[in-house]
């Protein structure tokens, strides 16, 4: 009975033993995947949190990059230069490129600048961008290669680009913007950040294979085991693909091994790791304890069987022993379950630590309170040129000497908190000969149950070497500057003309000559705009469009303007220009004034004379046809009237004689009347006109002239009135020549008034003149005379426009009345009643005086009684 147990005992045992065996495999390998997925989790949220902070370092460099102080003289062309060199040093950045807004209104002025139309791509083909309120044109990019915008390009015109723009300058923040072309493989990431008072943008071209070269703790390349996808989540339509570290494979159907949703310049951007390695193995520790168990198993099979050939009394020892075993068993699996919990939070936390030192391209050293390096990244043990275990446990002072008191008066944190929170420049010391020069900056940090410090250093042996070179470039610069100066001075100072050179239509320089020309200080000249010798906004920017693009061709300009000086005084100038390079309008131009405005004086003085001898042909032209005329019509009528008196002479009644001898009476008084205005007018001409002055009653002469045409008045129905105070009124004149200018006036009043019509005579005494002046004055209603002829109409041979339509005359009588009173060392003029008619006034000395220079002039000769 014994012996047929003993085989079902041992089957029994073995299908235990193989059931365990199996059972432990599981579990050891479900443990694994655990692990494997744990790990990869972790992995991935390191990934995503470095990636993270890699773009994040990217906005906040950018943002440094914008806001660092720049000299704001200098040319857009000189900052892309030193920008790009700061971008260069910055692994994260493919490029950088100057992006500026322009209005509509300034896009002429832009284009003549930059030389070189607004585009837009289209197709992958560029043309003129149409018009539009603003637009985002490219100045320049650096490095030129595939990446690079084309200059001119209106980034404005792409989808979306116009509200990063706007959000980048209201904000004042970095902008995140993407852009990915229909069949390109990924998008391209791009930081725009608004440069401070400024409409220019910096426009930095992230690399998306540096973004995405993260290594992970453990060695091992993070491409090669996880693939990192990146999308806009504002997208709503169609989410556009930001980052792909595997582009070629199909897009991921299972979910995130870790996902992480993060804004970052104003996008909101989601993150996730998808494992590309599902093949989980068991290591070599769980293996070992596998083939323990095995051999256990084997052993404890080798009990039984050694065992069942014992008595039924082993039996129980045997159970016992199983049972033992067992327990044994349990226990050690609770000290692996242990074991692999320690180990797996010791991984944690060597991962987080790691992450910190290793996430950023910055060295990083943490020194415990006393001074002591605790850990060292590889950033720090390259830049020391040692290995970081070999830093660790060092003295900091061994690295930096700033950090060390050689007196022993400090402890390291004393001399910590006098450096602590602001960056300064130290010595990195890496041998005993060779120092580096590195930017430190360093921070306290305090935890619940630890307190150390992190010092963040940065090699900055390059930008010492780029400022030392640059030093040098602006030394040697301004040494060429100052002998070009020196040249052009000496150039512009020795020319007798004015000379100026002219950037960006700015006074740079400016001769002598060019100050006295225009009747200005050198101190309210040179850096100041040539808009202040133009005579208005419109010339100004009308002579800019007319001549700078030709300039820009290489062209020497010649043309003629009218100017203003410093003064206020016009000034006609001929200007010469000539650009110094055509192929860099920013270097200005060199510009000639030649002041000729005697020259166009000459011109328009030549020109009046000739208008005014044309204008004297026609008036003694129409003079002489009038004068035939007046001279032709009363030697008519005595011609006439004396045929008829002849041929009638015995027949006629004696009341018909007495009428022809009236008329050849008449027409032979109008004809002498004539014949003593043209007699008049050659005395006056050759200064022989006599005139008897004497102190007279001037109300009589007027009353007398009033009687004569009183007559002549009534048959048009017109009165005349006169009123002269205060009687009598005395004055200085000649009797008979005051009358001939106020029958003149009267008579011509006569014509103009209107049937029925009235006309006013008045004389007074001026008050408030340097000498006693009587002033007459001889007002009608009739139509007026023509404002642009009140002067003209006392010139001789010139008739009013009134006059030629029908009242007659010979265009003498006025100009002889103006001699006549300008003989009596008076004045007469014309002028229009605010109610209608012309009122013609003349004035007379009270009493006699000196003889002034008009009458010497007019050649008249005065008497006395």
């Amino acid at each position: 009975m014994i012996g047929m147990r003993r085989p079902g005992h041992i089957a029994i045992s073995v299908v235990f033993a193989v059931l365990l065996l199996l059972g432990e495999y599981w579990l050891l390998q479900n443990n694994a995947r655990q692990r494997h997925t744990e790990r990869l989790r972790l992995w991935g949220a390191y990934s995503l949190n470095t990636l993270n902070l890699r773009m994040q370092s990217a906005l906040d460099f950018a943002v440094i990059l914008a806001r660092t102080p720049r000299d704001s003289a200098s040319p857009t062309a000189d900052i892309l230069p030193q920008v790009s060199a700061a971008v260069a040093a910055n692994t994260l950045f493919d490029g950088v490129a100057l992006v500026q807004e322009v209005s509509d209104r300034q896009r002429p002025a832009f284009e003549v600048r930059q030389n070189h139309p607004i585009q837009t791509l289209q197709n992958h083909h560029s043309s003129v961008s149409p018009q539009k309120s603003y637009y985002y044109p490219v100045i320049d990019y650096m490095p030129d290669d595939a990446n690079s915008f084309a200059r001119g390009l209106d980034l404005g015109a792409a989808s979306g680009w116009n509200a990063k723009f706007t959000q980048a300058e209201n904000t004042t923040k970095p902008v995140l913007a993407a852009y990915r072309e229909p069949d390109a493989a990924s998008s391209r990431i791009d930081v725009l950040v608004a440069m401070p008072q400024d409409h220019r943008y910096l426009l930095l071209n992230l690399s998306q294979e540096r973004l995405l070269d993260i290594p992970l703790p453990n060695g091992d390349a993070f491409l090669h085991n996880m693939r990192l996808i990146a999308w806009e989540k504002d997208n709503n339509d169609r989410p556009l693909l930001l980052l792909d570290s595997h582009p070629n494979l199909a897009a991921p159907t299972e979910a995130p091994v870790a996902s992480l949703s993060s804004k970052l310049g104003g996008m909101e951007i989601l993150l996730g790791t998808y494992s590309l390695n599902d093949n989980v193995t068991i290591g070599d520790s769980p293996l070992a304890i596998l083939w323990l168990s095995a051999a256990g198993a084997l052993l404890l099979l080798a009990l039984l069987s050694r065992l069942a050939y014992r008595n039924d009394a082993l039996q129980a020892q045997s159970a016992q022993q199983n049972t033992q075993l067992a327990q044994n068993n349990q226990i050690l699996r609770q000290q692996i379950t242990e074991r692999m919990h320690s180990e797996q939070a010791r991984t944690e936390s060597e991962m987080r630590q790691r992450a910190i030192l290793e996430a950023s391209s910055d060295a990083i050293i943490l020194i415990d309170h006393n001074g002591i390096i605790t850990n060292a990244n590889p950033a720090a043990a390259r830049l020391a040129e040692q290995s970081a275990e070999s830093l660790t446990l060092l003295p900091v002072g061994v690295l930096f000497s700033e950090l060390y008191d050689s007196n022993r008066q400090y402890n390291f944190q004393a001399i910590a908190s006098n450096f602590e929170g602001m960056p300064f420049e130290a010595q990195l010391i890496c041998s005993s000969t060779r120092k580096l020069p590195v930017e430190l900056s360093l921070s306290r940090v305090v935890l619940p149950d630890d307190m150390f410090f992190m010092a963040v250093f940065r090699n900055i042996s390059v930008r010492k070497e780029q400022e030392a070179a640059l030093i040098r470039l602006k030394n040697s610069l301004a040494e060429q500057v100052e002998m070009q100066s020196r040249q052009l001075a000496a150039l512009l100072d020795a020319s007798p003309l004015a000379m100026a050179y002219i950037v960006d239509r700015h006074l740079k320089q400016v001769n002598h000559a060019f100050l006295e020309l225009f009747d200005c200080d050198e101190s309210t000249a040179i850096s100041f705009t040539t808009r202040q010798f133009y005579l208005s906004d419109e010339q100004y920017e009308r002579t800019g469009r007319q001549l700078y693009h030709l300039l820009n061709e290489g062209k020497v300009l010649t043309t003629e303007l009218q100017l203003q000086t410093g003064s206020g005084n016009l000034i006609w100038c001929r200007l010469h220009g000539k650009a110094l390079n055509p192929s860099v309008p920013g270097l200005g131009s060199i510009w000639l004034y030649q002041d000729f405005s005697s020259e166009r004086a000459a011109e328009d003085a030549l020109r009046a004379a000739k208008e005014l001898a044309e204008d004297t042909s026609r008036s003694k032209t129409e003079f002489l046809a009038n004068m035939s005329h007046e001279l032709r019509t009363p030697m008519h009528a005595i011609l006439g009237f004396a045929e008829m008196g002849q041929s009638r002479a015995e027949q006629a009644q004696q009341e018909k004689i007495r009428l022809y001898f009236e008329r050849i009476l008449s027409s032979g008084n109008r004809l002498l009347s004539l014949l003593n205005d043209l007699l008049d007018l050659a005395k006056m001409e050759v200064g022989r006109m006599e005139y008897h002055l004497e102190e007279n009653d001037l109300e009589p002469q007027l009353r007398e002239t009033c009687e004569e045409l009183g007559s002549q008045a009534e048959i048009h129905g017109i009165h005349i009135t006169l009123d002269c105070q205060p009687t009598p009124l005395f004055a200085q004149f000649d009797a008979l020549r005051i009358s001939q200018v106020m029958r003149n006036l009267l008579s011509n009043a006569i014509k103009f008034s209107a049937q029925g019509g009235g006309i006013e005579i008045s004389a007074r005494i001026l008050s408030g003149t340097p000498h006693p002046l009587v002033q007459v004055s001889v007002s009608d209603h009739g139509p007026g005379i023509p404002h642009t002829e009140l002067e003209s109409i006392f010139e001789k041979f010139i008739q009013s426009s009134s006059t030629k339509t029908g009242a007659g005359g010979t265009g003498l009588g006025l100009a002889i009345c103006r001699e006549i009173i300008h003989a009596h060392q008076g004045k007469i003029w014309a002028e229009n009643a605010t109610t209608g008619g012309a009122i013609f006034c003349f004035t007379l000395p009270q009493r006699a005086r000196q003889h002034s220079s008009e009458d010497r002039q007019h050649g008249t000769q005065t008497t006395t009684g």
